[in-house]
């Protein structure tokens, strides 16, 4: 495997390669002979708040437009991640993770990305925002290394810069209807576009997506998944409000229900008594407890909606844009959470977001001497984000004491000689006693603290948070000589935030948010719910919170030729800071001191060429990088029930990025990409642990005293967070999870054109090496080399405007995921998300008006 993995990795390589930096030793006659049939299209970006022609740009960045998703059959942003060198989506049980090279955020409430999303101007932080930017779009550009002067905070690893498709002048429209036979999904969609009047034209896009059957298999409740039912809805208006003014008014609004998530089981560990499959597609997750049972491994329900208007007036010095956005969603999720058959854990959360921001920009004309845009910024945040954790204390008690029984048993032991129900400290002596290990004493002493407790017990965590955040920027560009130009960009940002926090214990029934009363079920949910009870508002120490930033940018632009640019530039960033909504406790107890986690900041180098070759024919894109992260911002998983939000790491991520395309013959394009990547961290001594590195450092601990009371201590209390706090798992010196050495890809598209009809054929090579898809680096968690192959075919009717598309996607059959976790309170064991198998839809696509 490993010597096949190596020939398609040099395989890859050669043809990138020879596709992108040869294209004249194999066909210089052909180009001599009819370059003009073959010159490729230009891209258009609006990477610098610009109109340029993607060349122009001295940023690496990559545009992937309308065509070419429809042409692979993207429906999600997590599916563009093959296409683009040094960028990845990884979508887990909440959202999607925006990765550029090398860095991202996880998925707490308390989090926003570490790549900022722009739709239309709009900021788009939080991952659930994303779902649907990208529908009826008229292109996404992926822009890499900070963007923080004109896009401002939360881009310290770049930023996704997404623009709709427009409304025409001319009324036209489409009817879409496609079927994916492998997964039981159908999409139908639809789009209608044209002028209203001489000065307003309207664009309206529709999509309802439904997946009945996906691709794992739940046996506990016979049930294929995921199952979604989404729909969304968009509608643009524009309107030409003068001789030089363009208002331009957006709309859109979705709808969304997940149920029965592909969650599985990777490792089984000490759930495979209760009938965990390690499977890709195959699953035994559920309740039948009436307060636990909700129907499925995971259901999420929620909806969206944006508005946004834009206007550009046209004056005799250059562009004035005014761009003010609202932006909305709330989600309810629940979620089992022992990922088993076993009545212990559920988990249900929600949030509910809106955002209103205001952007005022001026960007004077190019041509002169010297060029500049300056702007204001503003934005409101309000943020309402809860958990409410059920832990069925007797059924946990039962699987405990029979784990209990078989390990005295192992020993040689009478249980009822050594289990002293109500006992910890006697059950205790009596497992060490018997030389029994650190597990077995946690085993036996927990269930003697919970024998007699006659129910379960919640336990319910809520962050109320807002923020505001001013911004002020320029940039100017002095054009020194016809061919070199030097941009210089500074932005000040204050940004102003403060919270409530509270958590508390629940009585044990369905969605119960109060706060319980009783003694036994508060001291029950503290113990295993790991926190202590607290209620913190924005006038406590820590819990408000101010933060200013100077960021700047200096680009150097040297035109080669006519054909080649070059540039060199120097960035800063940063990301802000927050608070944590999974805030449990202390060492010491709850401190409101705690609850907050400081910003992260980033100073970046790029040096860069852009060159077109051969009159057109062919052009390359490539860039060398090199970012330094401080105080990154981490979640540490306990490995039971909880997280801590810190600031635990530095970084350093370098590498390189080739992108190229290559008119092969007048039919025959051929697009490369290639991305290479050392992410390190510099220094970061307290990741979780692994469970491996966990149950042994807890046994050696135990191991280490003769003292009975340390030895309980140990076995009983001893847990990730304190294994985290001690150094074991170091990760200075090593990679992040999703942070492969290498990305490649290799695309051909070709048309054909016979009579009326049009044939366009796709194939797509993407490559990646080995990569950790968990933060703690277990190697459970790591997926090796992979080459994804996927394919379409589309027949167009060019007089009757029709046509019919066959996608297929990972048609090697490739197992592969993107999420893994351990299964709380379970260490040892192991819950994923595995990705969909080989799979193939069939599209049909009418096209109607001028």
């Amino acid at each position: 495997m490993k010597a096949q993995a190596i020939s398609t990795q040099k395989l890859l390589l050669a043809s990138l390669v020879y596709a992108a930096l040869h294209q004249g030793q194999a066909s210089a006659e052909e180009t001599q002979r009819a370059p003009e049939e073959r010159t490729l299209e230009t891209i258009t970006v609006t990477s610098l708040k610009r109109t340029q022609s993607l060349n122009e740009v001295p940023i690496s960045v990559s545009a992937v437009n309308a065509e070419k998703l429809e042409n692979s059959g993207i429906e999600r942003l997590e599916d563009l991640s093959g296409y683009i060198p040094n960028f990845k989506i990884a979508r887990d049980s909440i959202a999607d993770r925006i990765n550029i090279r090398g860095m991202q955020s996880g998925n707490l409430a308390g989090f926003e990305q570490s790549v900022g999303t722009f739709v239309n101007g709009v900021y788009r932080g939080r991952g659930v925002q994303s779902r649907f930017s990208f529908l009826d779009v008229e292109r996404v550009e992926v822009m890499r290394g900070p963007q923080s002067i004109l896009f401002g905070k939360n881009t310290v690893a770049g930023a996704l810069n997404i623009t709709t498709a427009r409304p025409d002048e001319e009324f036209n429209g489409r009817v879409s209807a496609s079927y994916n036979p492998t997964h039981d999904q159908t999409e139908l969609s639809g789009m209608i576009t044209g002028a209203l009047s001489d000065d307003v034209r309207a664009r309206a896009f529709v999509l309802s997506r439904e997946m009945e059957e996906g691709w794992l298999h739940n046996n506990f409740y016979d049930q294929g998944g995921p199952l979604s039912d989404e729909l969304m809805g968009r509608f643009t208006l524009e309107w030409d409000a003068g001789d030089n003014t363009l208002v331009t008014v957006m709309l859109e609004s979705s709808e969304f229900e997940f149920d029965a998530f592909p969650h599985g089981t990777r490792q089984a560990g000490p759930i495979a008594a209760f009938g965990a499959i390690e499977s890709y597609t195959e699953a035994n997750i559920g309740n039948t407890h009436p307060v636990l049972n909700f129907g499925s491994s995971q259901r999420m329900d929620g909806d969206s909606d944006e508005f946004s208007i834009t206007s550009e007036t046209q004056f005799d010095q250059g562009t004035l844009t005014v761009t003010g956005g609202y932006s909305a969603y709330q989600f309810e999720r629940s979620l089992d959470a022992d990922y088993s058959a076993l009545d212990g854990i559920r988990f249900n959360d929600s949030e509910d977001f809106s955002q209103t921001s205001l952007e005022v920009r001026f960007a004077s004309n190019t041509g002169g001497d010297f060029e500049y845009m300056t702007g204001l910024y503003w934005q409101t945040q309000d943020l309402k984000v809860d958990g409410l954790s059920l832990f069925n204390i007797p059924t946990l008690q039962q699987v405990l004491l029979g784990g209990c029984t078989a390990g005295v048993n192992a020993f040689g032991g009478d249980i009822n000689s050594v289990y002293v129900p109500g006992d910890v400290v006697s059950t205790g002596v009596g497992v060490i006693g018997l030389g029994g290990p650190a597990s077995l004493l946690n085993a036996c002493g927990t269930a003697a603290a919970f024998a007699g407790i006659p129910d379960g017990v919640g336990r319910y965590a809520q962050l109320n948070q807002d923020a505001d955040t001013y911004g002020i920027f320029a940039q100017g560009t002095w054009n020194m000589t016809e061919d070199f130009r030097a941009t210089v960009g500074l932005r000040y940002t204050k940004e102003d935030k403060s919270a409530d926090k509270v958590s508390y214990a629940t009585d044990f029934t369905p969605n119960n948010k109060t706060q319980s009363t009783t003694p036994w079920v508060i001291a029950v949910a503290e113990q295993v719910g790991e926190f202590k009870t607290h209620s913190f508002t924005s006038s406590d120490p820590g819990m408000s919170r101010s933060e200013n930033s100077l960021d700047w940018s200096v680009n150097l632009q040297y035109d080669v030729n006519d054909d080649t640019m070059s540039y060199a530039n120097a960035s800063t960033g940063f990301k802000s800071g927050g608070f944590n909504s999974f805030y449990m406790r202390s060492p010491q107890g709850a401190d409101s001191n705690d609850v907050a986690f400081e910003e992260e900041d980033v100073i970046a180098f790029e040096i860069g060429a852009k060159t077109t070759l051969f009159d057109g024919v062919a052009d390359v894109n490539i860039a060398a990088f090199h970012s330094t992260f401080d105080d990154i911002q981490v979640a540490v998983f306990s490995g039971n029930t909880t997280f801590e939000v810190k600031n635990a790491a530095k970084a350093t991520s370098y590498g390189l990025e080739v992108d190229g395309r290559w008119a092969a013959t007048e039919s025959l394009t051929v697009t490369g990409a290639l991305g290479l990547l050392n992410f390190e961290y510099d220094d970061f001594a307290n990741q979780a642990c692994t469970s491996n590195q966990f149950l042994s450092t807890r046994e050696a601990l135990y191991a280490g005293t003769n003292d009975i009371g340390q030895k309980i201590g140990i076995a009983m209390g001893y847990n990730n967070a304190a294994c985290a706090a001690s150094g074991v798992n170091d990760l200075s010196g090593k990679t992040a999870s999703n942070a492969p050495d290498m990305t490649a890809s290799l695309v051909f598209n070709h048309i054909a054109d016979f009579d009326n009809y049009e044939l366009v054929s796709n194939l797509d090579l993407n490559y990646r090496s080995s990569v950790y898809r968990v933060d703690d680096l277990d190697p459970i968690g790591k997926e090796p080399s992979e080459t994804f192959v996927n394919a379409s075919i589309r027949l167009n009717s060019l007089e009757n405007g029709w046509s019919l598309t066959l996608i297929g996607k990972n048609l090697t059959d490739v197992e592969h995921f993107d999420y893994i976790n351990d299964v709380p309170l379970f260490a040892g064991a192991h819950n994923f998300m595995p990705l969909a198998g080989r799979n193939f839809t069939l599209r049909f696509d009418y096209a109607f008006g001028e």
